[in-house]
């Protein structure tokens, strides 16, 4: 595994332990830049068969690596990248970074926005959790708009309690206000500009969820009896059945000559009165 250390200003190094971390300046990343030239998802680190790739996103200012523009490249300890205006260099993890990465059987914190972004914090499952900017906090941030003891968080089972401690500004679930919620894996937390990604414990992620098995629903199918009587039809006004046809008769054809007779002894009357 490796780290992302930030060159271009100071910044905690963003550990690259997912399989798929993506970096953007769309707030639903696991890495937010909000440098300019930076596009929504600008890029993918693909960590995959011990071997971490990173993968441009057809960003509109690219991806650089080593100072050569690439759509796709395997990264390795000293290697420097940057995306617009932000740049990183590739180191491998300390021994620090180890022993912070096999603490994964309590819940963590993963802060995506601000100058916080790639902190984890520790939720400790047997005791509560305060976030705020006194500095007895659990977690203390120093943010002007935090409360001084914002929010606490307590494991629940297999859930993550959110507590409001009747902030100034409020906590935020999902960027949903909320008082006092349960939260899950992969939600987001949110206090003042502070967000962070809720991540369980590596045993509860590592677990496969089989859904139950949907009810099987039997459809009886009632049998009508059969009748010896003659079946009467019903036919729709627009069938055949009902439609008013012309008859014809046949061998006989419309008899003009009577007709013409009339008309010409008609005509001979007519002259007849006009020459008297």
């Amino acid at each position: 595994m490796l780290k992302l250390q930030r060159q271009d200003k100071p910044h905690p190094p963003v550990l690259i332990v997912e399989k798929l971390y993506s970096i953007g300046s769309a707030p639903d990343n696991n890495l937010v830049l909000i440098e300019p030239n930076i596009d929504p998802v600008h890029a993918r680190l693909v960590n995959a068969e011990g071997k971490i790739t990173l993968k441009d996103n057809t960003s509109s200012s690219g991806c650089f690596v080593n100072g050569q523009r690439v759509t796709q490249k395997e990264l390795h300890p000293g290697d420097v990248i940057r995306l617009g205006s932000a740049q990183f260099e590739v180191l491998p993890l300390t021994h620090a970074d180890t022993r912070r990465q096999s603490n994964r059987g309590s819940w963590q914190l993963i802060a995506d926005g601000s100058w916080l972004t790639g902190q984890t914090f520790t939720i400790p499952r047997d005791q509560r959790c305060v976030i705020g900017r006194a500095s007895e906090c659990d977690i203390t941030i120093s943010g002007t708009h935090l409360s001084r003891r914002h929010v606490e968080l307590s494991v629940v089972g297999s859930s993550l309690r959110v507590r409001d401690l009747g902030s100034a500004n409020g906590t935020y679930l999902n960027d949903q206000p909320v008082e006092d919620d349960l939260a899950h894996n992969g939600d987001r937390l949110r206090v003042d500009v502070y967000s962070f990604r809720i991540v369980s414990p590596g045993d509860d992620r590592e677990k496969t969820q089989v859904r139950s098995p949907l009810p099987e629903f039997t459809k009886t199918v009632e049998r009508k009896t059969t009748s010896d009587a003659p079946k009467r039809w019903k036919t729709r006004p627009t069938s055949p059945g009902n439609r008013m046809e012309p008859t014809y008769r046949e061998g006989r054809g419309f008899n003009f000559w009577p007709w013409l007779g009339a008309c010409a002894l008609l005509l001979a009357v007519l002259i007849f009165l006009l020459l008297r």
